[in-house]
């Protein structure tokens, strides 16, 4: 029995094994061996599961032999579990076989079934397209065959409006024909005005209903302009079509009563359209309905009357009178200026002169925003007016109704608003241009320069206001010009509609310029007249004295600015060029330093012209625009006007003013000594010697270098962000061509200023050095020669000096009175440089004098003068003083210290002389001692000058 358990515990393993791939044996046989484990068995079984878990848990069939034979512990019992196995593997093979092929089975019978409905899919999908292809051929012949039959509908119905409009043409031809007829063979004239007019009854009249009614204008204008074209085309043939002379008779006839007919008609219209709009109203557009309520505009009407009038020449006597009934109904002040023109005379002269003292520049920029809100104000409301009024296109609807044409309606509003807006703006004798040039020409007949400067303040306030007004003006054209009707349609009405609102914005474009142009031209011309007398009035009211007008070469900066002021090309030319007008050098050398500090180099004075350029270049930047902030205007023109603005001023504050001042500075110092001799010692409690160049000097020559920084960051201004000045508007308009020429005019102006006060700078150097040595030469040997100091005499017949003063004497004083007097008189001058000059200049300047003064007591030292032991130290004592007066500015003071060095020489004894020159080794060749650090030659040259130096010859 338990073997019979352990087969079939082992059969369900091996079932398992087949099914789930060997992996579920394991825990199949765990499980027996558990079973066996709890019958009482001796739990092998569950301890070899447990082995086989930690093995992985995974057998194959070697294993579950392995198995099946671990429990059979005999040969009979292995062989009947072998057998018993062999049996079960068999029957299982036999059932998985039957398993197989009934799976094998059912597949061949699904493919079967779903290759037959795949196939009855595909013939009704065949038998679908077929089906579908031959209906579309069906609608394609149908088709074709309609659309051939309702062009021929179409052509038909066409052929049958002008069957029906050649008979109406026709009736209407004989109607006019027999009344001619009637009125040539009667001899009475019909009254056609009249009757049009309505002046006389219907019932009374002779003519046709049709153009005396009221109701019957459109109509009526559509009839007369066929009958005009039929007129016209005959006039045009051949004159052998009728041969008959009473048909011909009959027709002359017949033209002239619908000539006057169509001339009584229109006569007509144009009166009931402008007595409807003389009777004037609130302009309200929000529908057809309000357009016949009380105190309301009957724009309806209007549009009626606009449709009919454009069937007489296009309507360009209705323009006409619509231009001219809103000139003289909205803008009074037009006409006011017209007939105030028209009886001008030489009676109100008085009046004309009281007027301009009176003239308030308030007033005027008052005057001026009132008229501009005007055009504005009135050039919008007529806009919609235009776009209700005239958008309908008569010309090309059909008689049977119809829709607006784009094309034409674009055409007949554009070309009205552009008569008005040319009638409003550029009319010569009574528009915004004409009224613009008659307050301009009234601040003209004052002729004085406040009238100029006001003149300028007005031509900017009328660029202001124009730029404003077509601003508006635009805004209003895209906004307004189009019914509502349209600007709801399809995308291509849009598109026309665009074309034509951006061609109106082209010819207000123009329009602007044109008002601009002129403006800009004598405001160019008037800006560079005023800058030029307001800077020569300013050096003129302190009492300095200009020299007579120089004429100069035209200045190309200020000449190509005349293409940006509106002139044609070439005309730059006749842009005003400032004469040169410098201030008299004489005049200035007679003031003095004094008087030139508080004349022209007095700040407030220097910063005027600056003031008056800075008011220059924000009213040429307000007139022209164009930077990257600015209004918009022309970037190249704006760049050219400023760079002439600037190239005028660097020429005025240039060569007419700072330049003269500077040369008159140089040229009032005096580089030549007093003949007499100073008395020296200078007493140190009384004011220094100037040694020729005044204090004010150098404080003329620092107020001419801040004028020509306040100048630079004034006008130019490349560092200050946002200052609006030159660099920055030019940088903005990103002209690089006038960028580059005020570029080179500023360095053009700073070379020459540097240039000039160099040579000023090197005069007052040669004046200092002569001073120097009058002072140190005439001063300290007149001493000598008067016996002034007993360290000043020579007693040594061999020659003479204040250094040759004899062994035993005594030294009272620190230094020699001239060097004494004359570091004095250096450290004060020495203030008043410091305070003038920058720290490079005046490192230059005090170097320079530095070794001039070196040059002046070396030449004397080794040309004039002896030195004794006892002179050597009052000489070592004045170079002292005089080196540390000579760096109190510089760095290249080294010719000082070789003099010191060489000094050596006079205080030495004779026997240590050759030491001292070749070193201790003697060698005249080591590089050693003053030989090697002075140069050989210079330092015999300065023993030469020892008091008790011989020169040892054949004699002895």
């Amino acid at each position: 029995e338990v073997l019979q358990e352990r087969l079939e515990r082992w059969g369900r393993a091996l079932e398992l094994y087949v099914w789930l791939g060997g992996g579920g044996a394991a825990d199949a046989i765990g499980a027996g061996g558990a079973g066996a484990v709890a019958e009482g068995g001796d739990g092998s079984g569950g301890g070899r599961s447990t082995a086989l878990k930690k093995k992985g848990g995974q057998i194959d069939l070697l294993t579950l032999l392995e198995k099946l034979c671990e429990g059979c512990s005999g040969e009979e019992e292995l062989s009947e579990a072998l057998s018993q196995a062999s049996q079960m593997c068999t029957a299982l093979v036999d059932e998985t076989s039957v398993a197989v092929r009934d799976c094998t089975e059912d597949a061949a019978d699904a493919e079967d079934a779903y290759h037959i409905r795949l196939e009855a899919h595909s013939i009704l999908s065949r038998r679908a397209v077929q089906s579908a292809e031959a209906v579309e051929e069906q609608f394609r012949t149908n088709g074709r065959a309609a659309l051939k039959i309702g062009q021929q509908l179409e052509m038909a119905e066409a052929k049958r409006r002008q069957c029906e409009s050649a008979a109406v043409l026709i009736r209407r031809w004989w109607t006019m024909e027999n009344l001619a007829e009637q009125e040539a063979t009667s001899g009475e004239e019909i009254r056609v005005d009249e009757e049009v007019r309505g002046a006389i009854p219907s019932s009374a009249g002779r003519m046709d209903p049709l153009y005396t009614k009221p109701e019957n204008g459109l109509e009526a204008a559509k009839a007369l302009k066929m009958l005009r074209t039929v007129v016209k085309q005959r006039s045009s043939t051949p004159s052998g079509a009728l041969v008959d002379k009473q048909s011909t008779r009959r027709f002359e006839l017949t033209s002239g009563l619908i000539e006057r007919t169509s001339k009584a008609l229109e006569s007509r219209l144009l009166s009931s359209f402008s007595g409807i709009y003389t009777r004037g109203g609130t302009y309200d557009f929000s529908s057809p309905e309000s357009a016949g309520r009380t105190g309301r505009l009957d724009w309806v009407a209007l549009r009626e009357l606009a449709e009919a009038l454009t069937y007489f020449d296009n309507g360009r006597s209705l323009h006409k009178r619509y231009v001219q009934m809103v000139v003289f109904s909205r803008f009074p002040e037009f006409t006011a200026t017209k007939n105030k023109k028209a009886r001008g005379g030489g009676g109100n002269d008085d009046n004309e002169d009281a007027n301009e003292e009176e003239f308030d520049m308030d007033a005027t920029r008052s005057k001026l925003s009132s008229l501009f809100h005007r055009v504005c104000e009135v050039c919008t409301a007529e806009f919609q007016l235009i776009a209700h009024v005239f958008s309908s296109s008569a010309e090309s609807m059909p008689l049977g109704g119809g829709t607006y044409d784009t094309l034409a309606m674009d055409a007949v509003t554009l070309r009205v608003a552009r008569a008005l807006l040319q009638r409003v703006i550029s009319d010569p004798r009574s528009g915004l241009q004409a009224r613009i040039d008659d307050i301009l020409a009234t601040i003209d007949r004052r002729g004085d320069f406040d009238a100029g400067a006001k003149k300028l303040d007005t031509f900017v306030i009328i660029h202001e206001k124009a730029a404003v007004l077509f601003s508006l003006l635009k805004d209003a054209a895209r906004e307004h010009l189009l019914p509502k009707s349209v600007s709801e349609g399809d995308s291509s009405s849009a598109a026309a509609h665009n074309r034509a609102v951006s061609s109106l914005l082209q010819f207000l474009t123009t329009q602007e310029i044109a008002l601009s142009e002129g403006h800009r031209r004598g405001y160019l011309n008037l800006e560079l007249r005023m800058l030029h007398h307001e800077c020569c009035a300013n050096l003129d009211n302190i009492g300095a004295r200009l020299s007579r007008p120089i004429q100069v070469a035209p200045d190309p900066l200020i000449s190509a600015a005349g293409r940006a002021g509106g002139g044609p090309s070439g005309s730059g030319a006749t842009v005003y060029q400032a004469p040169l007008m410098p201030l008299d050098k004489g005049g200035l050398k007679k003031m003095g330093f004094t008087t030139l500090l508080n004349g022209p180099l007095k700040q407030s004075v220097l910063r005027q012209p600056l003031i008056n350029a800075t008011d220059s270049l924000a009213r040429a930047r307000l007139m022209f625009g164009g930077s990257q902030s600015g209004t918009g205007g022309d970037a190249d023109a704006t760049a050219r006007v400023i760079t002439a603005v600037y190239s005028q001023m660097c020429t005025f504050y240039g060569q007419s003013y700072l330049f003269p001042i500077v040369e008159s500075l140089g040229e009032m110092l005096n580089p030549s000594a007093p003949s007499t001799p100073p008395s020296l010692p200078f007493k140190e409690d009384s004011p220094p010697h100037d040694l020729g160049v005044d204090g004010s000097f150098w404080v003329g020559v620092e107020r001419i270098h801040s004028a020509a920084k306040a100048f630079d960051r004034e006008l130019w201004a490349e560092q200050r962000a946002g200052s609006v000045r030159v660099f920055e508007i030019l940088v903005g308009t990103r002209n690089h061509t006038c960028l580059s020429q005020a570029k080179e005019r500023r360095v053009r102006f700073f070379q020459d200023l540097e240039e000039r006060g160099e040579a000023a700078i090197l005069r007052a150097l040669d004046t200092l050095s002569v001073h120097i040595q009058w002072i140190l030469v005439a001063g300290g040997e007149s001493m000598l020669a008067t016996g002034g100091s007993r360290l000043l005499h020579s007693v040594t017949g061999k020659g003479s000096g204040p250094y040759a003063v004899p062994s035993g004497s005594t030294l009272d004083t620190t230094n020699s009175p001239a060097v004494k007097s004359l570091t004095y008189c250096l450290r004060a001058q020495f203030v008043h440089t410091q305070a003038a000059l920058t720290s490079g200049s005046l490192s230059a300047f005090w170097t320079a004098l530095s070794m001039r003064l070196y040059d002046i007591l070396v030449a004397r030292l080794l040309q004039h003068y002896y030195i004794s032991t006892v002179g050597a130290v009052i000489l070592s004592r004045d170079v002292e003083a005089l080196r540390s007066v000579a760096m109190l500015a510089g760095r290249n003071h080294s010719h000082w210290d070789n003099l010191r060095e060489l000094l050596t020489l006079f205080m030495t004894p004779p026997d240590s002389l050759r030491t001292i020159l070749v070193g201790p080794e003697g060698d005249v060749n080591s590089g050693k001692g003053l030989f090697g650090r002075a140069g050989r030659d210079q330092s015999l040259v300065f023993m030469s000058r020892r008091v008790d130096y011989r020169v040892k010859t054949n004699q002895g």
